[in-house]
């Protein structure tokens, strides 16, 4: 049967129920109405509350079906499965059967940078209505980064009114900005909740701040003038650790934030630090000799575990890049997100999760990241990553769940961001809910292509699955294309040695 994810388990029976996609069904929840024909009391087509160990049961027979579940998010994804089980027609003869289901991890997300490139509300919410067709249930929001910061702080005006606006994009000198209003923002977020997806917001500190910077030059270390980023790479423009006016700014922000994103998750980045300013600031240092620091990364750390601490006031749970675990002193409640590939970060998560009890989501960059292209990272690969396997055994207890992430440099287009997005975020919705150990690669590509309906009926474009697992040579030609394309947009003057400088010593 095309359902993906797949189910945790199908009780398959005799006979079939003739069922119209485009009749009404017995249903309270408006989400699940819209889905078919309307509601109706008197349908056939039954979602009903009730007690059961499972996320819900389908049971599908001659006279009709019932969808039980404890509670509405379960009803919404028992009424997904019985839509894709149409095959995306309107009249239908459903095979009598019982499914059980209930997902393998708790958290399953994609992710939407919108500050390399700004989208609009409307494209948000189509974003969160086809992912939440495949059972996702968070949607990681990018919003602010060295190219652009992307909400209204009342607080702090600068951020939407200098902030969000950059002068060009790798050099082609027009302008380039937007940013969301806080109604904008209470749409996207109840439209998600309405659809039982949550917004985990992230505002990446200390690095990746020129936008920042550029709207409150005081916030960084030098106190001079910048420009927000228009071009991409790593910038040394970053948030000062010494000075008391950052964290009075980043307190205000998370207030404003708090509010708009009810969500208890919250992204608090930690990435790609260049900390070469940190290295000569006379404020940075005065931290570094008060607290007693090793090294740069300890500062770091010094910076991050302040900020957490603010953070929980307002009732928060901190995730961070696994980065943020490099100076061995991150706060205990903090969850890291795991994206890089290099063998000790991999073991210094593992350490995390059986030391610490610490909470992992897997991302790792290779092959999750949707921003590069299927010739370097294919739906094939994407299905077979098995979050335990990549950090150990035993680290399963530590998984959150898993998320696949969607940079924006170089995608400028709508039509871009879901052909990069579908279908091969669907492998990372599979791995997210399916049970462990049921993974076959032909099976789960022969049902991905019985639901691909659901993207044509909104017009959401995708890359055809028959072009998602290129050869060796369009997979290499792919590599270099997409290689070349990154190199031209770096900035030429950012801080290209920051990893060999960036730990050196501040001068005391």
């Amino acid at each position: 049967m095309n359902i993906l994810p797949k189910p945790f388990r199908i009780e398959v029976s005799e006979g079939s129920f003739a069922f119209r996609a485009d009749g009404k069904v017995a249903t309270d929840l408006p989400v699940i109405a819209s889905l078919f024909g309307g509601a109706d009391a008197g349908s056939a087509v039954k979602f009903v509350k009730g007690e059961t160990e499972w996320d819900y049961v389908l049971r599908i027979t001659s006279k009709g079906v019932t969808a039980t579940a404890r509670d509405d998010e379960g009803l919404f994804h028992a009424a997904v499965t019985l839509l894709q089980l149409t095959g995306g027609s309107l009249e239908a003869d459903l095979p009598a059967c019982t499914v059980y289901d209930k997902p393998r991890f708790g958290y399953r997300a994609g992710m939407i940078d919108v500050c390399r490139h700004f989208y609009g509300v409307e494209t948000v919410k189509k974003l969160i209505d086809t992912m939440a067709l495949f059972k996702f249930n968070h949607l990681h929001f990018h919003v602010s980064d060295d190219q652009g910061f992307r909400l209204r702080i009342d607080a702090l005006p600068k951020l939407h009114q200098i902030g969000s606006e950059r002068k060009g994009t790798c050099g082609d000198g027009k302008p380039h900005g937007g940013y969301y209003t806080k109604a904008q923002i209470k749409e996207i977020v109840d439209y998600a909740a309405e659809r039982y997806i949550e917004i985990v917001p992230e505002i990446d500190l200390p690095g990746h701040t020129r936008a920042i910077v550029a709207a409150y030059p005081e916030l960084s270390c030098s106190g001079k003038p910048t420009e927000v980023a228009s071009w991409f790479g790593i910038h040394s423009k970053i948030l000062c650790t010494g000075k008391e006016g950052v964290y009075e700014a980043l307190d205000k922000i998370f207030a404003e934030m708090a509010q708009m994103f009810p969500c208890k998750l919250f992204h608090l980045g930690g990435d790609e630090v260049a900390k070469l300013e940190w290295a000569k600031c006379p404020d940075c240092a005065a931290v570094y000799r008060k607290e007693g620091l090793k090294n740069l990364e300890e500062l770091q750390g010094y910076f991050t575990n302040r900020v957490i601490n603010m953070l929980k006031k307002y009732d928060k749970t901190p995730v961070l890049w696994n980065e943020a675990l490099n100076s061995g002193m991150l706060d205990k409640s903090a969850a890291v997100q795991y994206w890089t590939t290099d063998r000790p970060s991999a073991e210094r998560v593992a350490k995390a999760i059986a030391e610490d009890g610490r909470k992992v989501i897997m991302s790792r960059c290779n092959p999750y990241y949707l921003d590069y292209p299927c010739g370097m990272h294919s739906l094939k690969a994407m299905y077979k990553l098995e979050p335990a396997d990549e950090l150990g055994e035993g680290s399963e207890k530590g998984i959150l769940g898993v998320e696949c992430p969607l940079w924006t440099e170089h995608i400028a287009q709508e039509k871009e961001l879901f052909e990069h997005f579908y279908p091969r975020a669907l492998a990372v919705a599979e791995t997210g809910w399916s049970p462990k150990g049921v993974k076959d690669y032909a099976d789960f590509e022969e049902r991905l292509k019985g639901v691909l309906f659901l993207l044509d009926r909104r017009g959401v474009p995708y890359v055809p699955v028959a072009e998602c697992n290129p050869g060796k040579i369009k997979s290499a030609l792919s590599a270099a294309a997409f290689g070349m394309k990154m190199q031209r947009g770096c900035d030429p003057t950012s801080a290209r040695n920051w990893r060999s400088m960036s730990l050196k010593q501040p001068k005391c």
